[in-house]
């Protein structure tokens, strides 16, 4: 109570000087120190913790500080799939390729149905040449997502890239039907049939190919060096990746 009394009592003098010293100068505000306000921001930034830190780094490009605020993070037992998922992601970006594939593992430990984490573990893997694993995450994404169209693309690619051609060749004859103008995947049959020894099939790939796309040269390329194969002209085509050239 009396507490009470005396802060009101205080205030109350402190008006009164106020207004006498303001019939002789007027009440003065007296302007914050230099820097203060740039202070203050500061340690707002800080108060959003690790997390919020992390990503705000992450969004602005700075891989390196936004890795030591999630590391932050996961130290304080405050983490959650979010900054595991972006940790991963930064990861990669830097190239630092063995701690991105573990913590997109981590990602799937949390949510095994984390269609993103399998997809893009799945691509790292295929390019490090893991690709028993990096098919089996693309598998695993059009398990959880039988219309995640990047999956299945890329499981055409892989399928190539690991030289298992004939499942090449079914994913993108499937992936046809529903897009037979797609000029590429004409020309990634034509490739995988020339590899087959199947000049025949192979051709008629490469002229729907060019049917589709009349500017395609390296479908004009390639046609012309099946159509005078007999002469020992060597084809030197290789397939175009169709949705395998980043990350999301």
């Amino acid at each position: 109570m009396n507490t009470k009394r005396f802060g009101m009592l205080g205030i109350s003098g402190l008006f009164f000087l106020c207004v006498v010293s303001y019939s002789l100068q007027g009440c003065k505000k007296e302007s914050p120190p230099a820097g203060a306000e740039k202070s203050v921001i500061s340690d707002r930034e800080v108060q959003k913790g690790h997390k919020e830190l992390g990503l705000s780094l992450y969004e602005k490009g700075k891989n390196l500080e936004a890795i030591e605020e999630f590391k932050k993070t996961i130290a304080d037992n405050t983490a959650d799939i979010e900054v595991y998922y972006n940790l991963a992601s930064a990861y990669y970006d830097e190239g630092m390729i063995h701690d991105a594939i573990d913590m997109y593992k981590k990602v799937i430990e949390i949510d095994p149905n984390h269609t993103e984490a399998h997809y893009n573990l799945g691509l790292i893997l295929i390019d490090e040449r893991l690709c028993e694993e990096g098919i089996h995450e693309l598998k695993k994404v059009l398990e959880i997502d039988p219309k995640h169209e990047d999956a299945t693309y890329s499981l055409g690619d892989a399928y190539y890239d690991c030289k298992k051609i004939d499942d090449a060749i079914e994913i993108w004859k499937t992936l046809l039907k529903d897009n037979p103008e797609d000029s590429i995947l004409h020309y990634n049959l034509g490739v995988a049939y020339r590899d087959k020894g199947q000049l025949n099939p192979a051709i008629a790939e490469l002229e729907k190919a060019l049917k589709a796309d009349p500017k395609d040269r390296d479908a004009k390329k390639l046609l012309k060096q099946l159509t005078i194969k007999k002469k020992g002209v060597k084809s030197s085509g290789q397939v175009k990746n169709l949705k395998k050239t980043e990350k999301k």
